[in-house]
């Protein structure tokens, strides 16, 4: 009787877990992402700064545009402030632009201004622009070299 009883609970929780499970379905839209992301952009938490400025370049969102700004010019590390950069010259806009070109002029590390020089170039080429920034022509592979010492 003991193991009928024990059978049918088990049974019960099985079908109970199994059920719940097929009927929950998630999903999220871009909105959802993209603020989330921009929200990640001003923790606390490095790792989680830098990725969510990463990945908001590559959906290419406008909406970060100012907390990306933000990051460029006021994070103490170098790191987060060339993935700001990085993440602003794929979102290619006015604002970033300028913000990617004031910082290849004024920033502290001379590391940061000259990435910062590459990326501001990389976003001339693709606008065509005149601009007030001169970088001789660079490898792909040169960059991640450079950064590869810095690691």
């Amino acid at each position: 009787m003991k193991n009928l009883r024990s059978i049918g609970v088990i049974s019960f929780l099985l079908l109970f877990t199994m059920s719940s499970f097929g009927k929950t379905k998630t999903s999220c839209t871009y909105e959802q992402v993209e603020d989330n992301l921009i929200v990640g952009v001003q923790s606390d938490n490095q790792g989680l700064r830098v990725s969510a400025a990463y990945f908001l370049g590559e959906i290419k969102s406008e909406k970060s545009v100012i907390p990306l700004m933000k990051m460029l010019k006021s994070s103490t590390n170098e790191k987060e402030r060339i993935m700001a950069a990085l993440s602003l010259s794929k979102i290619n806009t006015g604002k970033s632009n300028f913000a990617v070109q004031r910082r290849a002029k004024f920033d502290d590390s001379k590391r940061v201004r000259r990435i910062c020089e590459i990326f501001y170039k990389k976003m001339q080429t693709l606008n065509n622009d005149d601009s007030e920034v001169t970088v001789e022509p660079i490898e792909l592979s040169y960059i991640q070299e450079y950064m590869k010492r810095f690691n």
